[in-house]
């Protein structure tokens, strides 16, 4: 899937949430995601809270679209909460791979899990997926938390698929988005970036978040350079230049 995540970049308005819902909704994105982070994050930022009923709202309006929701999620008392208003899949945020009593939770969902591993070890990797055999529904998330093209680490996303056998995405945090492109070369199951409306405000994900007005050509790429990877056999092939 490519995978649009606003995160908390809605700002807590509503109306600024649907208006990203909308305007994705008109490029080839398959899925979106919001972010709800731990209780103790909105204690001192409760400005970026959204209400109970609106993510209902925008689950209705994603999928009207035809777009998959997800929630990045690190509180574990709201996961029963998404569960009973039907979520698409979750994605687990920043190390919280080892919080146990959330991971569990959320694998009890048998829904797809994102599993970021932009903080975590190579142990902490292996001691989560050792808790879970044979789970076919999780898929790590290669991520750096950083800005910088030179930490990007890309081939990262083969050596994860080698080590654990096991899906691996792409999720961008670096400001040159044409990282992007490049990782489609290492065949991630999903491609996430940050989405935001204008370079005027600041938002938490900011400096790496993509102008969702770009977002359609973008996508479009996407999808199309995918088609170029190939199978890698080289065989006979006939002109199909004119000359």
């Amino acid at each position: 899937m490519i995978i649009a995540e606003i995160g908390l970049n809605h700002l807590g308005d509503i109306k600024q949430a649907r208006r990203y819902v909308n305007l994705l909704s008109h490029s080839s994105i398959d899925a979106i995601t919001l972010q709800v982070r731990e209780k103790e994050y909105y204690k001192e930022k409760p400005h970026l809270l959204l209400d109970d009923v609106d993510y209902i709202n925008l689950k209705h309006l994603a999928q009207s679209h035809g777009k998959k929701l997800g929630i990045a999620l690190a509180d574990v008392s709201k996961i029963d909460y998404f569960e009973s208003i039907g979520v698409d899949f979750y994605k687990i945020i920043r190390n919280d791979i080892t919080n146990t009593v959330l991971t569990d939770k959320l694998i009890s969902t048998n829904k797809k899990i994102i599993a970021s591993t932009g903080l975590s070890s190579h142990s902490d990797i292996k001691k989560f997926l050792s808790r879970y055999p044979d789970n076919q529904n999780i898929t790590l998330n290669h991520t750096q938390l950083s800005y910088d093209i030179n930490d990007c680490n890309l081939s990262a996303i083969a050596s994860l698929k080698e080590n654990f056998n096991i899906n691996v995405s792409y999720g961008s945090h670096c400001k040159n988005y044409n990282t992007l492109y490049m990782a489609l070369c290492y065949k991630p199951s999903d491609i996430l970036f940050y989405v935001k409306e204008t370079n005027s405000k600041k938002y938490p994900d900011d400096k790496h978040a993509i102008l969702i007005y770009n977002v359609p050509v973008l996508s479009k790429n996407l999808k199309e350079l995918t088609i170029a990877i190939g199978d890698g056999v080289k065989g006979k092939f006939e002109n199909k230049i004119d000359r």
